[in-house]
This record gives C-alpha cells, structure tokens and sequence, in this order.
C-alpha cells in the first residue's frame, strides 16, 4: 500500500505517532492500495469555549480500482472514504482510579461528563468549517472524541477513549457506536483528490490568519506572562485558602487579573472554570486561552491542565439539567405530550400494518399521498404519521418491515423526546429561573430534603435518559422505585463531578444573585472561588449589590485586593465622557484614564443614512489597523435589540421545536427578529470585512466563535466585558429610552436608595448603567449615533461636547 503520513503544525507531546501510524496501516493494508492520514497538531484556533481540540486527524483513502476498506458491524457496514476526526486530551487523570457504571464514567469518586465537551468540539469545528473554510455543512461528518490517558483502565463509548495510547483501532471502535459512523469526513472529497489537498491548505491557512494576535491580544497576552506585582501576589498566594476579591471600577482590570491567576494556576496543576455573563465575552476569554496555549511550548501544554468558559446561565442550567431538576419541574406537560404520542403510534402502526399488507415495499412517497389523502383519521395522528414518514425519508426510500419500522420509530420518538425536554427545560429555565436555582441549592445543600420533596425515588422513568440511570439502581421487589441509598450516591457522585477539583473564577460577582452565590459556595467551596467585584454603578442583572462576604447566615472568610481607579484601556477622551454621563446621572464612577499625549476621540452622528455609516465602519476599521490591531480588534458594532428579550438569560440549548395546536411536536420555523439592513450593506461595500454577526435571525448554535478576521455586530445587552479600538454605538438614545422602561428600572437600588430618588430619575440611572457599559467598551474611539437630538441621553452628550470640544471631533 502506498501511504502517506504527514504532521502539520509541530508535534503533540501525547501522541506516540509511530504507533499510531502503524495502527492506521494495520487496519488498511489488506485492502487498499492507496491512503493519505494528515495529524494536525495544535489546532491554533478556539471553535468551543468548553473545550480545545488538541489534534485533527484527517485520513483520505482515494478513489482507486480494488481499493477500499470496509467497517463491519453488528447489523451494517460501510466503506471508508475520508474522515475527519477531532481529538480533545485530557490527561490529568492518568495516575486516577476510573471506573464505568451503566456509562457513567467515575473518576475518584465523582461522575465526570464529557458528552457535553464531545458534542461542542463536534459543531463547533463543522460550523468553523462552514462559516470559514468554504465547505458545505451538509457534506460535513466530524467525528468527536475525548482521549483519556490513563495508565491502568482502557475503555470506550461513542465520544470516548480511555488508555494510554490512542490507535486507529480504538478510534474505529467509537466511531462505529454512532448512528452517523457510515458517512464520509467530507464527501465531496472522494470525487476529487485535488480537492482534499486544495481545502486542507484552505484548513490551515485560515486557522492561522484567524489564530492570529493583533497589538491588543498580544499587549493582554504579555500582561498574563509578565511577574505578578507585589499586591496582586499576595492575592495569587491565598487562592485556595480563602475566597479571593478583587474589587474595582469598570476598565480597572479585574477580570485580566482572574484570568491571569487562572492560567498561570493552570501550569502549576490546577483547573479552572471561568463563569461570566454573556456568549461574546465568553468567546473573547476562550480566545484569549487559546492564544496563551498557542505560546507554550510542547512540555508546557503538555502540563497545562484544563481552563474552561462558560456563561453563568449557561453553567446552571447544565448542573439543572443534569441533575435533573429541569425534568423534574416540567414532569406533567412532558408526561402528557409523550404519552400522546405513544397512543398515536398505535394507531400508525396499524394502518401501517395493513398498507403493508397489501402493497408490499410501498415508496414512502406512495405511502405519505395515502395518508394524506386517503386515511380518514384525527388531524394529530395524521400529522405525526407524516411528521414520521418525512423522517424516514431522510435514509430510505420505501416503508421497511414491521420490525424494522418499529425501531425507526422508537429513534423518532426519542429525539422528539430528548428536544420536547430541552423545550419545556428551557422554558422553565427562562421563566422561573430563580425557582430552578432554589432546587440546584437544595440538591446541593440538603440532598435528603431535595430526594423526598421532589419525590424522585418514583421518577426512574423520567430521568432515567438525562441522568443516565441504570436499572441496577432500583429497588429489587419489582416495584420500579429508585434505592434511596443508590439515589444519594449517584447525585453525590454527579455533584462531585462538577466540582472535578476546579477553581471557580467569577466575573462581574457583584451583579450575582445570593442564591447563584451559595450554589457555588456549595459546589466549589469558599476556599475555591475567585471574584471580580465592582461597584453599584456596574450593577446590570440585578438592582442590589451580591454579599459575597455571608452565605446562609454564615461568615465567609475573605482576602481582599482592591484595584486603583486607573483604567486599563481607556484613554483621556473616553474616561472623560464615561465620567460626564454618570455625573449628568448622579452616579459615581470617576474613571481615571491612560497616562498618554493621545487622548482619543468621541464621534457624534445625528445622521441616518447608511452610506456614511458605511464609510465610518471602513474609516474606523482602517485605523484600528494602523495600530496593529486585527479586524476583531479593531471595531465593536453595537445596536439596540427587539424589546421583549429573555431577561438577558443566555443558554445553548437546542430548543428547535414547538408544540402546534394538534399537540405534535414540530420544528419551530417562527422565532424571527429584525434584521440589522446596515450589516448587509457594509459587507457588499467593504469587501475584505467579516462580520460575525448575532444580531436579526442568526442562528448561534451554528455559529464559530469569531476570529481575528471577523467584526462583531452585536446587541447591547451583549458587550459586557468585551472591548475593542474604536466601538460604534448605534441608536444609542434609542437604547437609553427602552430601558428606561423595563421593569427592573423601577427596582434598580430600591433599598439604598428607597426614599431619594423620583421614579424617573431610578428609571434613568439604571438605564444609564447600561449606556456605561456601552462606552466603556471603547479604547480610544467611540462613535456614538442618536435618533433624537431631543432626548435625555442626547442632552447629556452634547453637554459633553460643549464642555471637551478637544475630544468631539468629525470623522469625515
């Protein structure tokens, strides 16, 4: 066999290539004439903020005569064109003790869950792929998988290897247990060799341009390596001892400095989890991550151990849900909906039973015109028997026998099942939010309480999916009740696994809710937490500063490290008018600035037209590229959203079904939103700009994180903690005036300041945080376009400019 072996991008201190190689041939050699495995290494860029992908594999088996390999398994077999194969290592478990209970994989003692990792490494690199490298999503099949190394237990699943080595044969045995085993890595590429090489190319030369770190991530970058000073030292010490604060105004570097100390820890031997507010920012800290490994060398990633991300929302509803208190809190509707689905297939069945009867190997097309037209039944059953033949038509062409039809729909039923959970989960995750937190605190808390309250020794059937539950954890007398003792273990354990001897970094603490404060207290322990505390004028989700300080009526021993009023980013120009909006609002800031000569600039737009703000997006970008800085770096696009929103609560969750009138479960065609005209517009003007944009009807779920060659366009809710160059605030008063009218303005400081402020002057000082927050985000430029030259927000910015003409200038 002639065969080709290539490394890309250095080497993998884990991986044992020879081995490896040797393994892949083994497999092949019989039957192929010909094949090509690319190993990848270091994938430079950030696609999930959950986990990294170590290596790619990418093996190419050409279109040759009598040349072919074939997997084989129990009930099927295929040929293997191409794959693409994603690897992810862990290794801080080599010398644990690890063993497998009904799938569950305990490591020391805690149920660790490395789905969740698996799936986000799969979609997020198919949506990197196809946002970015020119390939057709639909012709895209990654493979995920999470490589253990462990000295002494070797096992796999359909995301996972646990052994020392990693071997083509071990990757075979995964990839065999998924339903999507027998499609190609990318099927286009067997139609053409010349493709494969031309898109790998394509791969890596993207991946660079968009790994790469312009002057703001590499200043950020040095930042992190650089010696710890004196005070911010003697903070770094008592990690682990105590809960460590740092407090600090907006752009004073608090959340630099827990990123820091996560990331130096992480060299020394301990993980860290990152929890922040929004997605962006979350792609903005994996990015920074990603950018601090792609400097280590070899050894030192292969001693890094694990530093993720994760948005807070998006951090308790994983806890919710795997502990299955989401389920749970929306048991009836559930119940009710599957069990009418259940009844429904009983009658599918039979007609189904009697077509076949008399039209043997009847085309589904044939068999969905007779129900559409000739079966005389209830407008749901009918539905839900077309809803299943379109699914069938997805893999076949005519109905399969009564076994065969049967086990198709049991498929069906489990995923509408698996989505209508998500469906309901996120539901109640959105609308009763701080009820699913009082549960998450009592299953932490007070286990006993949490079991018997909910009754959940008599929810085996409901939970049984999500927690991954088996039946030798029920009672033997048949009653089909869960052993209490075996029910305390198994949430104990999956407590400990999230937990998994990580630092907890929290940012921006001072707007977290005391229940979300005693969850992690819980978890994690005091000892274990890191905060970034700011003060009143930072407050956002909530109107009341978070006591980090007590939990449940006890005293919580703290180390304080309080930052100067310096900022960190802001220049003369933008401190000045961050500082005159909150004086003009009664709010207390006083933002010191950089010490530079350059003093910035604050751009003003009362205009409308899309043609100038064009031309001001490609004058702004143009200068933050004259500064070093990459297109990510160099402009932030901000507009208002649709009022309505979901409370600022962020999860990533597939909700992609609804409930219809007839109570079958359908894909939701009807979440639609405004879409952002300017965004288009810009893209055909300014060629060489990608927009990563969240605004209008982007789907998030398919989108990559952006990289240096994208432009955020977001909404304002959205920027908390990012920043860049110059930023750009659209219908800014506009912004101002919606959250003068959203329900919480009415709260905002209500018990420190309960009898000094007229309700509108509360309304106008929570909205005005939020504009802070927005200006605060620029660097050296802001521009800023209003809608109303006659409103309150407007008055206060032209106030500005008749007080600091020096730092109003024109753009144009």
């Amino acid at each position: 066999m002639e065969f080709n072996f290539l490394k890309i991008n250095g080497t993998n201190a884990h991986l044992d290539y020879d081995t490896f190689k040797e393994s892949v041939i083994e497999k092949l050699n019989e039957t192929c004439k010909e094949a090509e495995v690319i190993v990848l290494n270091n994938f430079p860029v950030s696609v999930s903020s959950q986990t990294s992908i170590d290596f790619i594999v990418l093996l190419n088996i050409p279109k040759k005569e009598k040349s072919w390999y074939r997997v084989e398994t129990n009930d099927d077999r295929f040929y293997v064109k191409n794959q693409i194969i994603a690897v992810s290592i862990i290794n801080e478990y080599y010398n644990s003790k690890i063993t497998v209970e009904g799938g569950l994989v305990d490591i020391d003692g805690a149920f660790i869950d490395f789905e969740d990792n698996a799936n986000k490494m799969k979609w997020g690199l198919t949506n990197y792929l196809s946002s970015n490298c020119g390939m057709e999503r639909k012709h895209i099949t990654v493979h995920p998988i999470i490589w253990i190394k462990n000295k002494s237990h070797s096992y796999y699943s359909k995301n996972i290897i646990i052994d020392n080595q990693f071997t083509y044969d071990k990757v075979e045995d995964v990839i065999k247990l998924n339903h999507y085993f027998k499609w190609p890595g990318y099927s286009n590429w067997f139609d053409s060799d010349d493709l494969f090489e031309v898109q790998i190319r394509q791969i890596f030369e993207r991946a660079s341009k968009d790994s790469r770190d312009g002057y703001i991530t590499k200043k950020k970058i040095d930042r992190i390596q650089n010696k710890l000073d004196d005070a911010s030292s003697k903070a770094y010490d008592n990690i682990g001892e105590k809960l460590v604060e740092v407090n600090g105004k907006a752009g004073t570097g608090k959340s630099s400095d827990i990123l820091k100390w996560m990331l130096r820890l992480s060299l020394e031997g301990r993980k860290g989890v990152f929890l922040t507010y929004n997605h962006v920012l979350v792609y903005d800290i994996a990015s920074q991550i990603q950018s601090f490994t792609n400097r280590l060398s070899p050894e030192e990633r292969k001693e890094k151990q694990p530093t993720t991300t994760y948005t807070i929302h998006g951090y308790f509803y994983g806890v919710a849900k795997k502990l299955g208190v989401l389920l749970l809190l929306t048991e009836q509707r559930i119940n009710e909906l599957t069990a009418t689905l259940d009844s429904r297939w009983v009658e599918i069945q039979q007609y189904f039973n009697a077509i076949r009867l008399k039209e043997y190997d009847i085309s589904l097309a044939k068999l969905l015109m007779y129900v559409q037209s000739k079966w005389t039944t209830s407008e749901g059953v009918r539905r839900e028997a077309i809803l299943f033949i379109q699914y069938l038509q997805e893999s076949l062409k005519s109905l399969p026998n009564k076994e065969e039809t049967a086990k198709q729909f049991k498929f069906y039923r489990n995923d509408k099942v698996q989505k209508l959970g998500n469906l309901e989960s996120s539901n109640v995750f959105l609308k009763d939010y701080h009820k699913v937190l009082e549960r998450i605190l009592q299953a932490a808390s007070n286990l006993d309480a949490f079991l018997s309250d909910m009754d959940v020794v008599n929810k085996y059937d409901l939970l049984e999916n999500v927690m991954a539950l088996n039946p030798q954890i029920l009672e033997k007398d048949g009653s089909g009740k869960i052993n209490f003792e075996k029910l305390k273990t198994r949430y104990k354990k999956g407590l400990g696994g999230f937990r998994a001897g990580r630092i907890a970094y929290i940012d921006e603490a001072q707007d977290c809710h005391p229940l979300e404060r005693d969850i992690l207290y819980s978890i994690f322990g005091s000892n274990n937490i890191v905060i970034a505390n700011g003060g009143k004028e930072q407050l956002i989700r909530y109107a009341q500063l978070c006591d980090w300080h007590v939990s449940r009526n006890q005293n919580i021993d703290f180390y304080r490290y309080t930052k100067k009023r310096k900022s960190y980013r802001m220049k003369p120009a933008i401190a000045a008018l961050a500082n005159h909006i909150a004086d003009w609002y009664e709010i207390d800031l006083n933002i010191e600035p950089l010490d530079t000569d350059d003093h910035g600039n604050v751009f003003i737009d009362y205009s409308f037209t899309s043609d100038k703000q064009v031309e001001a997006i490609k004058r702004l970008k143009t200068i933050g590229e004259r500064q070093g800085c990459t297109n990510y770096e160099s402009l932030l696009l901000l507009t208002a959203a649709e009022s309505g929103s979901n409370n600022g609560i962020e999860i990533d969750e597939d909700t992609s079904v609804a409930v219809n009138e007839y109570d079958n479960i359908v894909k939701d065609n009807n979440k639609t939103k405004g879409e952002w005209v300017l965004i288009d517009k810009a893209k055909v003007a300014i060629g060489d700009l990608v927009f990563w944009n969240t605004t209008g009807n982007v789907d998030k779920r398919k989108l990559s994180p952006p990289g240096a060659l994208s432009v955020r366009s977001i909404y304002y809710e959205s920027c908390r903690g990012i920043e860049a160059w110059s930023v750009m605030c659209f219908n800014l008063d506009e912004f101002f005036e919606q959250k003068t009218l959203e329900n919480d303005a009415d709260n905002y400081l209500l018990e420190t300041l309960f009898d000094q402020l007229t309700p509108e002057k509360r309304r106008e000082m929570y909205a005005a945080t939020w504009v802070l927050m927005a200006i605060t985000r620029s660097m050296e430029n802001c521009y800023i376009q209003f809608q109303n030259p006659n409103s309150s927000l407007s008055k206060a910015i032209l106030s500005f400019k008749e007080q600091y003409p020096q730092y109003v200038t024109n753009l144009f």
